[in-house]
Formats: C-alpha cells, sequence, structure tokens
C-alpha cells in the first residue's frame, strides 16, 4: 500500500493543483502578517463600531456590554472584511479567468475553511476587542460623569 501511496504522490500535479498550492502559501503568508499586525487593529475598530452604535445609550447611561457571541460576530465580520480586501487580489492572481461570480465562490470557500483553521484568532481577537470595549466605556462613562457635572446644577 505504500508502494501505491508513493506512485500516487510522485505522480505530476496539474495545474489546477499547482495554482491551488501556490494560493494556500500565499494565504498562510497572509496570515501570519495578519496575525501580527492586523488583529489589534481589528478589536480596536470593532470596539469603535459598537460605541458608534451604541452612543445614545451610553450618553444616557444606558448602556449594558454585548455579549461574548454579539462581539464575536463584529470581530467575525471585521476579519472577513479585511480577509477579502487582502485575498480577493491573490485569487485574481492565481486564477485570472475566473468570472465574479466564480471569485465571489472561491472567497466564500475560503473564509470557511480558514475560518475554521484561525479560530485562535477569532478568539483571541474578539477577547481583545471585549477589553478594548470595556476601557473605552470606562472612559467615556467618566468623561459623561464630569461633563454632567459641570454642566448640570
Amino acid at each position: 500500500m505504500s508502494a501505491e501511496n508513493n506512485a500516487f504522490d510522485n505522480q505530476p500535479k496539474q495545474d489546477g493543483d499547482v495554482a491551488e498550492d501556490e494560493l494556500a502559501k500565499k494565504i498562510v503568508t497572509y496570515y501570519g502578517y495578519f496575525g501580527e499586525h492586523s488583529l489589534k487593529r481589528i478589536a480596536k475598530t470593532c470596539a469603535k463600531l459598537i460605541i458608534s452604535e451604541h452612543c445614545r445609550e451610553l450618553c444616557f447611561d444606558d448602556f449594558e456590554f454585548p455579549s461574548h457571541g454579539e462581539i464575536k460576530s463584529w470581530v467575525l465580520e471585521e476579519m472577513k472584511q479585511n480577509f477579502e480586501e487582502k485575498v480577493m487580489p491573490i485569487i485574481e492572481q492565481t486564477y485570472p479567468r475566473l468570472s465574479e461570480a466564480e471569485l465571489d465562490e472561491e472567497i466564500s470557500r475560503l473564509e470557511k475553511k480558514y475560518e475554521k483553521e484561525h479560530k485562535e484568532q477569532l478568539e483571541s481577537t474578539t477577547r481583545a476587542a471585549i477589553k478594548e470595549l470595556q476601557i473605552r466605556v470606562r472612559g467615556l462613562q467618566k468623561e459623561f460623569k464630569e461633563l454632567k457635572r459641570k454642566y448640570t446644577i
């Protein structure tokens, strides 16, 4: 059986296999960069987006922190957007003959694949977003209290 496997492994790769391997290497390289540089920015962006959406509640001191799952969905959406921005050009270079619909399909397939493989990044970024949100909300609440003291009787 091992001779069969070796014979199979030694067969020349088809163009699709080479393109897939090339694409995988580029995405792994991107994710190495992504992990180092973009996750903190995504956490901050998510915290800002949540604050923007709940600004009124913050002003009236009615703000309730979103659940872990809600913050995770914000982070996942932001990660997908960043993934698409960075990976779309890689896919277009690797598969220059794909139509727009095929490119979108390929992006969706890859998002699902790398989402599963990068759950740790998602969790760590979600934790960072929660921490960032807590810091920003505390700061805003403190500033609002000071403003209320200063401008009210």
